[in-house]
């Protein structure tokens, strides 16, 4: 009887050890809730009517916030009519928690000079990718921003 239960001990130590790995790895797996949810009506850019390398605040506002999680922001400036990339930013830390005021995320940077075309409509758009998990540095969570505009004089 007591052979039978050193047997058995070491099946239920190594059947929990693994059931854990492969719950941890299944959880990791399913998280894909992403940190922020985009209000693309009530997000703008100020100001509307930019110049060439003049400074630009991207105002989102979030729907809901279900967690801060490290990662990166690709931002882009495109032409809406052709969607050809104008203008590609380097990678830049996604957001923390102290650029969200009342509601509102804000991104701020400088236009490049003498490269986008003057007197029409110029896209915004960032790819961001978060971190919230172990597993998530391997294949990390991508989220896609909604398409914003200003004019560019």
């Amino acid at each position: 009887m007591r052979k039978i239960w050193l047997e058995l001990r070491w099946q239920i130590v190594i059947g929990l050890w693994l059931a854990s790995i492969f719950g941890a790895g299944a959880f990791m797996l399913s998280d894909n809730v992403q940190p922020y949810e985009y209000d693309a009506e009530h997000s703008y850019i100020v100001p509307s009517t930019a110049h060439d390398g003049e400074q630009i605040t991207v105002m989102w506002k979030l729907k809901k916030i279900n967690r801060i999680c490290p990662g990166s922001n690709h931002r882009v400036l495109f032409d809406p009519k052709t969607h050809v990339i104008l203008a590609s930013y380097d990678p830049t830390q996604a957001a923390v928690a102290e650029s969200i005021k009342d509601g509102y995320l804000n991104r701020t940077f400088l236009l490049p000079r003498e490269v986008l075309p003057r007197g029409q409509n110029i896209g915004y758009r960032a790819t961001v990718c978060y971190i919230c998990n172990p597993l998530q540095r391997i294949f990390p969570l991508c989220v896609t921003t909604p398409e914003l505009f200003f004019r560019l004089e």
